[in-house]
């Protein structure tokens, strides 16, 4: 394990719903106290500390940049930026690059993403002498779930599964191949941590975040309904019953801080990611979440009920969802997270074999994720009380 008292993590799209998990670990000392000395948590939105939620322990100590546009600019430029906007840039030892652009242009979103990569390369290699290691999260797509079927492979999915065949493919090979090459000969190395969905908390919220976007409907769902009304589990029945394992940020957090930490038996891999190996249902899971909000969670409606679907019935309430929220939280822009029930017909859960094999035995209660996840985005007032 390399662990040292001057160790300097930055965090790359840290208020995102996942990178806001890695400073949150890093500053609550995981995975003991003085593993690290310094946290800069790198965001291009304007954000407070006192908006982050984050903790504040006297150690590490914790610099938020913001306005860091990792998509503009030449790597030369980037590097100048990062040079004067970052203190003790020099003394970095580990990145946890958690940035990630959508674009619906499977070309263009490669292309994208593998430039801010390569930006922030360019420049931790030019001004971190000290740098080991990079660690990054990719996702259950790399698998194929939202092929008709869930794709070629069959789960659970495991990492030695590979790639999905020609022509398929996403930015995370790219990345893969980029991280290989660049680390060629290096003292630096990378890994990979791959989760299906994600469960929470970001502080300007997230169009990916599930816990917002069901926060927010059931909150208000039960402001408008009542408390003890019933809601409909907003999918099919098909897809109440596929089974899937969900990760917290918590855990992804974790197992990237560790997985950096212990670069002898991470060092260009990929590992899957759960709070468990034991999959679950939407069956098990909404009667649960449902019922932290004052509701009974029932199963789908028929094929042929007409309904509103979750972002649709926010838009259709969206005056009480705004005179009830204390800071705005606009999470219904996605339309996949309306189509969400509806989509995944097929079991998506992952193996987490091969970290188990390393050594990283930690699991959470998936349920305490989700609901700890709540509890902040009420907390923050961005759903209803």
């Amino acid at each position: 394990m390399t662990t040292t008292s001057s160790a300097h993590a930055i965090v790359f799209g840290a208020s995102g719903l996942a990178g806001w998990g890695v400073v949150d670990q890093l500053l609550q000392n995981y995975p003991k106290a003085g593993t690290f000395s310094k946290v800069t948590a790198v965001v291009n939105r304007p954000i407070s500390l006192a908006d982050s939620f984050w903790p504040t322990p006297e150690s590490p100590s914790l610099d938020l940049v913001t306005g860091i546009n990792l998509a503009e600019g030449a790597i030369e430029s980037f590097t100048t930026l990062l040079g004067e906007k970052i203190k003790d840039i020099s003394t970095v030892t580990h990145v946890y690059y958690f940035v990630y652009k959508q674009d619906n242009d499977a070309e263009e979103e490669i292309k994208v993403n593998c430039g801010m990569l390569e930006r922030v390369l360019g420049a931790v290699e030019s001004l971190c002498p000290n740098f080991r290691f990079l660690a990054w999260p990719s996702g259950s797509l790399g698998y194929g779930i939202y092929k008709p079927g869930g794709g070629p492979f069959k789960p659970p999915y495991k990492e030695s599964m590979g790639r999905l065949p020609p022509p398929d493919t996403n930015f995370y090979y790219v990345f893969e191949d980029l991280l290989t090459e660049r680390s060629k000969g290096k003292n630096w190395t990378w890994c990979e941590v791959r989760p299906d969905a994600i469960v929470g908390f970001s502080p300007n919220g997230s169009t990916y975040s599930l816990p917002a976007h069901w926060a927010t409907y059931l909150s208000l769902y039960r402001v408008i309904e009542g408390e003890g009304a019933s809601v409909p589990y907003p999918g099919t029945e098909e897809g109440y019953d596929t089974k899937f394992n969900d990760a917290s940020s918590e855990m992804i957090a974790k197992l990237a801080i560790w997985a950096s930490l212990h670069p002898e038996k991470s060092g260009g891999q990929l590992f899957n990611i759960a709070d468990r190996a034991e999959p679950s249902t939407m069956r098990e899971r909404w009667p649960a979440l449902a019922a932290f909000f004052g509701l009974v969670g029932v199963g789908p409606l028929p094929p042929d009920a007409v309904t509103l679907k979750p972002g649709e019935y926010a838009l259709k309430h969206q005056d009480v969802l705004k005179a009830k929220c204390k800071k705005p939280n606009e999470v219904f822009g996605a339309a996949f997270l309306d189509g969400y029930g509806y989509h995944f017909s097929a079991d998506r859960q992952l193996s987490l074999d091969k970290i188990r094999a390393v050594g990283f035995l930690e699991e959470i209660d998936p349920l305490q994720s989700w609901f700890k996840a709540f509890e902040r985005f009420r907390s923050a007032g961005m759903v209803p009380g």
